[in-house]
């Protein structure tokens, strides 16, 4: 006999597609996020109340559900609105049409992470509150039958309905553990299947709970208020849609982030990793002036807050002033361009600080073993990437110091290489501990000629679910499912990753060996300006501080001092101890008031220290006479015993001095002890450094996980950097102990060398003042003589058509100005500076005309193609013919002077380039580097090395850019050629 039978489901099938799926609270918060995104909500939160009993809800204001369809969908797994051709565009609010995030139907039942105990809240627009309460633990019976668990659902139209029909709620929830009475049936069922379970768990572990007893306690004693439902948006009447699902007895992950939580070893971590999954939940690099693909700006926000008596705190939140596309872009390493489908990479970077390719001039084709899948389930499609980063060491980085410690604190919290799939985050790419795209592998074997470090990059793969369809997430949200797509973009973005390395970024590149001697010595002589700077300031200070305290002191004791001068009297033998005991004394003050090393710009205190200066010298003089007035009464008196004076003089000075001294000893003693425990401990700590990073390669090598060569070149590559900064560290040190030991006065060599320091900027800044004055001068000259010759050329031809005396009276007028100018001081000429249309063949005539003596005088050649004449550009006149006058006269003068026969001047195009050629001697190479330097002649006469200085500026300013021929194959004449590529200009 044959049956037929359906499948039954056991209720732990909710389980194992919940809570088992989901690899963590985080990741189980994100799909409950785009559960969100996906219901059309513009904004979405998570909220954690700190109460006796911590709480956890998530609002969003999306279309929410009737009561329908949360029966007819919510509780039905697997089912999924996407799969309905319906599309109901009320349902948008405004929004676009997104695509779908969710692919299973399932996430919902993430919320089972964030704690057993649910309670979901919906609103529809014209429908009532809908609400359900779960406990997933529930779920979790092996013997439960999914069919005996039901679950509370209710519709109310008023907010205190709900806590009024909570207790309710709760009792038919715990009717899943215990039964009740309408369905004796069930309660048997229930009450076997409750039993069975908690003695499996006892029997495990006799000191548990049994499972019946901790849900059934956990449901009575739940406590969900209207204020943990407060800040949804729809509670308040700010919106008219939306979810909320609220959760009791929440994760430990959720707790971690409470400020009553008892802190231990993982804390830290937990937060750690909380913030780096949820803080980047949309796409931070869209920027709508790139080019990149599946770049997406989803319009939805999120954010993370907690709630302690009241009073909210933000975990996430919107952070995109802090950062976004442009504070990467502001690094010194930029990648960013597009995949196209065969694998090829179309983009521009930017290495040391300068754009090195824009656009998409930087090509890297896949690997030549690389084949791109092209079938309907394995294509890859195209693909957008935006990656940044900055140098590691200070000193190798082209950022400034404050900017490399804000790139410091921005990986900090930021880093990372992510992936999102139409603006939205894809778990787990990005995370510390998830290595997709095998940076930190690659790093390990050799982190110079890799450069790539996970801790140090900002960035994001770009797909959607249009582009990129066969891009599939596992179940657990734990990555790619790993099919050839997943496999072919791992591959491309590998190799991207290693070619900008090895040609831009890391230790093995031209570039980078190039480029960073000069980075080097540019941050040492930055650092040692910014040293230099401190201790100016440090001293400007203290010396201020002293001048401040000082000043009044001062005023007080020569006021004091003149008062005994004025009133000294001398008449007896015992009026010389009293009157030396008296110079003493003001001598020692006077020596307590003193200020050396005053800095060569005191700003405001200048009048102070004028004023402590005049008061200074008065006190010398007015201790000098007392002086005098001593010596004078010791010749008059001449006192019977004056050894005795001089053995009590001695005395009193030496006290003096030492007790400077022990004041002195005492300090330095501190500052000595103080130095010699924090030199100790720099000792040992970078005693251990070398062992800390090369001892992991001995032990990968001993595994078989790392080639010898490898470990070998590596550990010379930490040793290197290591021993450089040892030397910086504790040579210049040794040094300065050196200078000391020989009795060099380091602090006042400081101290002069400031001062002398800001006297020889001083000059400087003048003599680039002179030095300004007479290039302009030079520039003008220039200039002025070129149209000299233009307006000498018009005279010319307007005479040589019709006579006129007032063509005379130019003539003379303009010969006097020519010599006036030679001694024009620098102008500055301002006004309206008229662009307009320009062709090739109105610039060749006006050459020829303009060149018409010269050429038919020295039998010059002089053409331009058919190409050219049809060269169109719109530009200032004055900013352009100037240039070809200037590469043609060049022309011209070295033709002639190098006795070329048949010479030849030819202007034409080609590769959308304007060439100025001759069949001159050409230049030598040794001086094409700098030909565009201002004041580079190598003409013998009549040079003064503008000319084309000055094409090159003119031709700046518009945008426009010239340079020297060198191959071979693009001369047009075998002698000087000269390219000129027009931006904007119309090569027909």
């Amino acid at each position: 006999m044959i049956e037929t039978l359906a499948f039954r489901t056991q209720a732990r099938t909710v389980d194992h597609l919940g809570r088992e799926q989901i690899a963590d609270c985080p990741t189980a918060i994100s799909e409950l996020w785009k559960n969100a995104y996906d219901a059309y909500a513009r904004a979405v939160s998570l909220h954690i109340f700190d109460d006796p009993e911590p709480i956890a809800a998530i609002f969003d204001d999306g279309h929410g559900m009737s009561y329908d369809e949360f029966v007819n969908r919510w509780l039905v797994v697997g089912t999924e609105s996407k799969y309905e051709a319906k599309d109901n565009i009320d349902d948008r609010d405004g929004l676009p049409k997104r695509s779908k995030q969710g692919q299973k139907g399932i996430g919902r039942l993430s919320s089972a992470n964030l704690g057993p105990l649910l309670l979901i809240v919906s609103k529809r627009v014209d429908h009532d509150f809908i609400a359900a309460l779960i406990d997933w633990r529930i779920f979790e019976n092996p013997f439960l039958v999914l069919s005996d668990i039901e679950l509370p659902v209710m519709t109310f139209t008023q907010q205190q309905e709900l806590f009024d029909l909570l207790p309710e709620m709760f009792d038919r929830l715990t009717d899943n553990i215990w039964g009740n009475e309408n369905d004796p049936k069930r309660s048997e069922r229930l009450k076997i299947a409750w039993e069975a379970y908690d003695r499996i768990v006892l029997d495990a572990d006799a000191d548990a709970t049994k499972p019946s007893e901790l849900i059934a306690g956990t449901i009575i004693n739940a406590r969900f208020d209207n204020r943990h439902f407060e800040p949804w948006p729809v509670w308040i009447g700010k919106r008219a849609h939306g979810t909320a699902l609220v959760v009791s007895d929440i994760n430990y992950d959720l707790r971690a982030q409470l400020p009553s939580i008892e802190p231990d070893g993982d804390v830290q971590r937990i937060k750690d990793s909380f913030f780096a999954t949820l803080s980047a939940f949309t796409d931070p690099y869209v920027d709508n002036a790139s080019n990149e693909v599946n770049a997406f700006d989803p319009d939805f926000t999120y954010e993370v807050r907690t709630w302690v008596n009241g009073v909210s705190r933000p975990v996430i939140e919107d952070e995109s002033e802090e950062f976004n596309r442009s504070v990467t872009e502001e690094m010194e390493h930029v990648l960013s361009g597009n995949i196209d489908a065969d694998g090829v990479f179309r983009g521009q970077v930017k290495a040391f600080g300068e754009w090195r390719h824009i656009g998409t001039d930087y090509v890297i084709y896949p690997p030549k073993d690389y084949k791109p899948p092209k079938g309907p389930t394995t294509f890859v499609g195209p693909v957008g990437l935006h990656l940044a980063t900055y140098e590691r060491e200070r000193v190798n980085s082209t950022h400034t110091d404050d900017q490399h410690a804000r790139n410091n604190e921005l990986a900090l919290r930021y880093s990372g290489f992510l992936v999102f799939r139409n603006g939205l985050r894809v778990l787990p790419y990005g995370r510390i501990d998830n290595d997709f795209f095998e940076v930190e592998s690659r790093r390990s074997i050799s982190a110079g000629r890799e450069f790539w470090n996970a801790r140090r990059m900002f960035g994001r793969v770009a797909i959607s679910r249009e582009a990129n369809p066969n891009l599939r997430d596992k179940a657990g949200r734990e990555g790619f499912i790993d099919n050839r797509s997943a496999k072919a973009l791992r591959t491309l973005v590998i190799n991207i990753l290693r070619r900008v390395a090895y040609e831009y970024f890391g230790s093995k590149s031209d570039l980078r060996n190039d480029i960073l001697p000069g980075i080097q010595e540019k941050n040492r002589a930055e650092k040692a300006e910014i040293e230099r700077k401190e201790l100016a300031k440090k001293n400007r200070k203290k010396f201020s501080e002293r001048l401040k305290r000082n000043l009044p002191l001062l005023a007080e004791f020569q006021n004091s001092i003149s008062v005994e001068a004025s009133e000294l009297q001398i008449e007896h033998e015992g009026d010389l101890q009293s009157v030396l005991e008296t110079v003493n004394e003001a001598n020692k003050k006077l020596s307590d008031l003193r200020l050396t090393a005053a800095p060569a710009n005191l700003g405001s205190s200048e009048d102070d220290y004028r004023t402590f200066r005049s008061l200074y010298s008065e006190v010398q003089e007015l201790i000098r006479r007392l002086n005098e007035a001593y010596s004078e009464a010791l010749e008059r008196i001449k006192p019977a015993k004056p050894e005795e004076i001089a053995e009590r003089q001695m005395q009193s000075l030496a006290s003096r001095l030492q007790a400077k001294l022990r004041v002195w000893r005492k300090s330095i003693a501190e500052i000595q002890q103080s130095e010699q425990s924090r030199v100790d401990s720099l000792f040992n700590e970078r005693n251990k450094t070398f062992h800390g990073l090369a001892g992991p390669l001995v032990e990968q090598v001993r595994l078989g996980r790392l080639d010898l060569n490898d470990a070998l070149e590596k550990m010379s590559e930490i040793h290197s950097v290591l021993d450089a900064e040892n030397e910086d560290t504790f040579q210049s040190y040794l040094d300065a102990l050196e200078l000391m030991s020989e009795n060099v006065n380091i602090e006042l060599i400081a101290s002069q060398g400031i001062a002398d320091n800001i006297a020889l900027r001083d000059d400087l800044n003048d003599l680039n003042q002179i030095a300004q004055l007479g290039i302009t001068v030079e520039i003008l000259g220039h200039e002025l003589n070129t149209n000299a010759r233009l307006i000498r050329e018009g005279l010319r031809q307007v005479k040589a058509q019709a006579e006129n005396p007032g063509t005379e009276l130019i003539e003379t007028g303009f010969e006097a100005l020519s010599q006036q100018l030679e001694f024009l001081s620098p102008l500055k000429v301002s006004g309206t500076r008229t662009r307009r249309k320009i062709t090739g063949s109105e610039i060749g005539e006006y050459l020829r005309r303009f060149f018409d003596t010269a050429f038919r005088s020295r039998g010059i050649s002089f053409d331009v193609t058919a190409d050219f004449e049809r060269f169109e550009i719109v530009e200032q006149p004055s900013r352009l013919l100037p240039v070809f006058v200037n590469l043609v006269n060049n022309s011209v003068y070295w033709l002639v002077n190098s006795r070329t026969e048949n010479p030849k001047i030819l202007i034409s195009c080609q590769d959308q380039k304007v060439t100025v050629s001759d069949n001159g001697p050409g230049i030598d190479p040794l001086d094409q580097e700098s030909l565009f330097k201002m004041f580079f002649t190598r003409k013998v006469s009549g040079g003064r090395g503008i000319g084309l200085y000055l094409c090159r500026v003119n031709l700046l300013a518009g945008g426009h850019s010239i340079h020297y021929v060198k191959n071979r194959n693009e001369q047009h004449l075998n002698g000087a050629n000269f390219a000129i590529d027009f931006n904007r200009g119309n090569h027909g």
